[in-house]
Formats: structure tokens, C-alpha cells, sequence
């Protein structure tokens, strides 16, 4: 279901399949990561009970984006922070890859209707290797 990319230890990115995934709720990210991802997958008339989320001030030092293929398919070429080759990794359609850290080229392989989400607010933050 996750496929770490790592070089050494470290993890630089996930790529989430939710094929094989089982009924229930499984948290996807380290807690300590500032981007957290969940995954449920529930069956017709589950409620998730009403509920309000605290409004909490964080501060985030490492930027992290998620990528959710809806349709199409990319390959993502991922690079530790000096943009070093760590991994290329095809993601198609029903799949996320979230990237935890260095940084990363995405290559359109079929036409893709994409969700991208990051930690906000999407400034002019990018840095290119």
C-alpha cells in the first residue's frame, strides 16, 4: 500500500496505492511530519461523526505536498535537497505521492486531472536545482 523512496534512512517521498487498501482508518505520515495524511476507507453508511477541529497556531520549517492522481498518469523524478537522483516513480491514476523532503520534477505521461495540496500559504517559495 506505501512505497518509501529513501536514500539511506531517510525518507524523501511516499507513493500510496490505494488499491490494496483495507476497510478502516490508517494515519499514512509520521506524526512529527507538518503535512499529515489519513486514509479511510469505509463502507456505505459510515458516519464520521460531527466534529470541529481546534484552531491550534503551527509553524511549519520543512514544506511537504501532496500529489493525488484523480485521472492520467506522471512519472516523478525525486532528488535529495543538492538535486541528486534518489528515485523515478510512475503514479497513475487512484495513487498519492506525497513528498516529505529534497525536491522533486513531475512529467505529465498521460493526460491528468491532479490534486496538489501543501502545507499553505502557496507562495513564491521555490527554489530550482
Amino acid at each position: 500500500m506505501v512505497t518509501k523512496i529513501k536514500s539511506g534512512n531517510k525518507i524523501f517521498a511516499l507513493v500510496i496505492d490505494l488499491s490494496s487498501a483495507k476497510e478502516g482508518t490508517f494515519p499514512i505520515t509520521d506524526p512529527s511530519w507538518p503535512l499529515q495524511l489519513l486514509l479511510m476507507k469505509r463502507k456505505q453508511g459510515h458516519v464520521v461523526v460531527k466534529h470541529v477541529h481546534k484552531k491550534i497556531r503551527k509553524v511549519t520549517k520543512q514544506p511537504q505536498e501532496a500529489i493525488v492522481v484523480m485521472k492520467g498518469a506522471i512519472e516523478a523524478s525525486i532528488f535529495d535537497r543538492k538535486g541528486k537522483i534518489i528515485a523515478k516513480k510512475n503514479v497513475s491514476s487512484g495513487q498519492c505521492l506525497l513528498i516529505v523532503d529534497g525536491a522533486h520534477e513531475i512529467k505529465i505521461t498521460k493526460n491528468a486531472l491532479i490534486y496538489a495540496f501543501k502545507d499553505g500559504p502557496y507562495v513564491d517559495d521555490k527554489i530550482f536545482l
